[in-house]
């Protein structure tokens, strides 16, 4: 009896390897430099919608000075769409409500001021997450904080979806029921669920790449935060990219901020900078009191395209 064929993998053509070198170097996703067939199936689903014949009408339409910077858009939310849910991760919740999030609060009660920033936010599960958690930890003295919540995605679909606070079951399916109804309406028709108006209106939201954070124009605004949070973002780069990045956002913490990963990413390196503190189920980092040592200098990225591989 003959056994079934495999299933042949994805051949990349040079206007394909073209495609991913833009890709990977605008939004350093270096998480496709060998998935191929993963990076094609994205790409697919875009010549599928725009009726495009190849790789080849797709590079034009990308760099097209009228529509090439909305496509870019819909490519990046394409390689970017993440499965994420409300109180994602148990132990670092509970590392929050107990450890983290106390400790900010007591050293900041003079001036009653909290920044957090939650970097590769989705649609809008963390930062929400967060805003209920500080809403049951304040109660009625919420009022008299100066709270930024901020939450932060490349892609700028799901941001639009994080604006809206409309969720499925789904992404509710680690909340009690007795949670849900207090923090969320259901809408008609069981369409799913709406945020309720005072916890959407404690966060904010805006578009950015993580590789900004490199560039010597970083935003200014980006600055001063007591807890940043950047959980299962970091897999997509390059791992001296990684670095780079955690020193980045080490720099925007306040003395004595803290950085939240995923369970995956944390790596002895980050030691350089920041001080490891072991929490149940939860690796964190805090920044000291001293000024960062430098790390060694990467060239800041640029939109320039690469030479094209040869044929």
């Amino acid at each position: 009896m003959a056994l079934p064929q495999a299933r042949p993998s994805f051949l990349p053509d040079a206007e394909f390897l073209r495609l991913k070198a833009l890709l990977i170097r605008r939004t350093g996703h270096f998480y496709y430099e060998d998935k191929d067939d993963l990076l094609w199936e994205r790409v697919r689903r875009r010549l599928r919608v725009l009726n495009l014949p190849g790789t080849g009408a797709y590079l034009e339409l990308l760099q097209d000075p009228a529509r090439g910077e909305a496509e870019w858009a819909a490519l990046e939310a394409e390689i970017t769409i993440g499965e994420t849910f409300f109180f994602r991760y148990a132990e670092q919740f509970a590392a929050l409500r107990n450890t983290i999030l106390p400790e900010i609060l007591a050293r900041n009660a003079g001036t009653r001021r909290l920044r957090i920033w939650s970097a590769g936010c989705a649609n809008g599960s963390e930062p929400y997450s967060l805003a209920i958690l500080l809403r049951q930890m304040l109660g009625e003295a919420l009022a008299d904080w100066r709270i930024t919540l901020l939450g932060t995605d490349l892609n700028e679909a799901s941001l639009e979806s994080a604006r809206l606070g409309t969720f499925s079951p789904w992404a509710l399916r680690s909340m009690p029921p007795e949670d849900r109804a207090r923090d969320f309406v259901p809408i008609p028709g069981g369409r799913g669920w709406q945020l309720r108006p005072q916890h959407r209106a404690m966060v904010r939201f805006q578009r950015q790449n993580l590789l900004d954070l490199l560039k010597p124009d970083a935003a200014l605004e980006m600055n001063e935060f007591d807890l940043v949070l950047c959980r299962n973002v970091l897999i997509y780069f390059h791992p001296e990219v990684v670095l780079q990045l955690v020193r980045a956002m080490a720099e925007r913490l306040v003395p004595g901020g803290w950085l939240l990963l995923g369970h995956a990413e944390p790596s002895p390196a980050y030691a350089q900078f920041l001080e490891p503190v072991s929490l149940p189920g939860t690796a964190a980092w805090r920044r000291g009191g001293e000024d960062l040592p430098p790390l060694p200098e990467m060239p800041a990225p640029d939109s320039a395209p690469p030479p094209p591989p040869p044929a």
